[in-house]
């Protein structure tokens, strides 16, 4: 049986119960390596919520991708235009805030077809270079993003409470 066409389209407000699901699975699947921690239950209960989700829709300097198939989420891209890095040269930044993919789907091509479309989307807007954070304990992510054109440029710390997380900073020119 051929494999279903991944479709990318525009995230809309009836997507935010099943992309806040994802975000969750995906979020879950990468970062909690240890057993859950209270700081981890809090975070995830406080941030990955549908209210949350709904709010990044309404931002007009927020842009969020989907891909599906079968009409499930499998991944989503989203960007942020205007938002900037102090280690980032350019005058007018986007950040790539998330790019998260289903497990079942890595290496589809999936977050590659999703990048590529949220880059032209900042280009048109006039977006010079697009940056972003990624956990160091993220291999796939730190594995991945150079072989997209993304330099390593820097370190950064993400708080979570009194946890401080170390960073990496990926930049691409567009």
């Amino acid at each position: 049986m051929p494999a279903s066409p991944v479709i990318i389209r525009k995230a809309e407000t009836a997507d935010v119960s099943a992309l806040t699901v994802l975000i969750l699975q995906v979020w879950l699947d990468t970062y909690v390596k240890q057993g859950v921690g209270q700081t981890i239950a809090d975070y995830v209960l406080s941030e990955l919520t549908t209210a949350r989700t709904a709010a990044y829709l309404s931002q007009s300097h927020t842009h969020i991708l989907l891909a599906e198939t079968n009409g499930h989420l499998i991944g989503y891209c989203q960007t942020s235009h205007g938002k900037r890095h102090a280690q980032v040269t350019a005058e007018h930044q986007a950040e790539l805030d998330h790019l998260y993919i289903h497990p079942a789907f890595f290496g589809r091509g999936i977050a590659r077809q999703l990048l590529t479309e949220a880059e032209a989307h900042l280009r048109e807007l006039g977006v010079q270079q697009v940056w972003l954070t990624t956990w160091v304990g993220n291999d796939r992510a730190r594995l991945f993003y150079p072989r997209v054109g993304y330099a390593d440029i820097g370190e950064t710390i993400f708080r979570m409470k009194a946890e401080e997380i170390a960073n990496r900073i990926f930049c691409k020119s567009l």
